[in-house]
């Protein structure tokens, strides 16, 4: 299946903005609610939730200004792949490595352990998750029959 062209991508990039979005205001919401409000606030997750419109304003610069460029490479490339998987595999290590590489630009990876490690998640999830998003938007709009629905790898998505 062929996701490309700019519009496609940039479908894309806003599908991968709002996976981070609401995987990190979850992810937030959990840590507060298992910490609670006395232990949240000392361990800064109170200031986490009150910042995240702002992140998320940074979140949405990044994949407007380094990821759609790198989804138009990135489909470009993809361009004679027909199995999904390799698609989703593809622009998650992509997103992986944007996102470390940005991190790493700044920085960020040095304040704690687990920051690359955090930092490869947070591209993966974003572009993995956007891309898997679009395919399944995309295979939803085409009409296969169930004969071909049946021939995929994967087998028929049903509406």
């Amino acid at each position: 299946m062929s996701v490309r062209g700019p519009g496609a991508i940039a479908a894309l990039c806003l599908r991968c903005l709002g996976v981070l979005v609401v995987v990190n205001l979850v992810g937030l919401v959990i840590a507060y609610a298992v910490q609670g409000p006395a232990a949240a606030s000392e361990a800064g997750l109170t200031a986490a939730l009150a910042y995240f419109p702002f992140v998320g304003l940074i979140a949405a610069v990044l994949i407007a200004v380094v990821g759609f460029p790198a989804g138009l490479l990135t489909a470009r490339a993809l361009a004679g792949t027909r199995r999904e998987w390799v698609h989703v595999l593809v622009f998650a290590l992509v997103g992986a490595g944007l996102s470390m590489t940005l991190c790493a630009s700044w920085n960020l990876l040095a304040l704690s352990g687990w920051a690359w490690f955090v930092a490869a998640a947070e591209g993966a999830v974003g572009a993995g998750g956007a891309r898997w998003w679009t395919g399944r938007t995309h295979a939803r709009a085409v009409p296969w029959t169930d004969a071909q629905g049946a021939a995929l790898p994967w087998g028929r998505i049903a509406p």
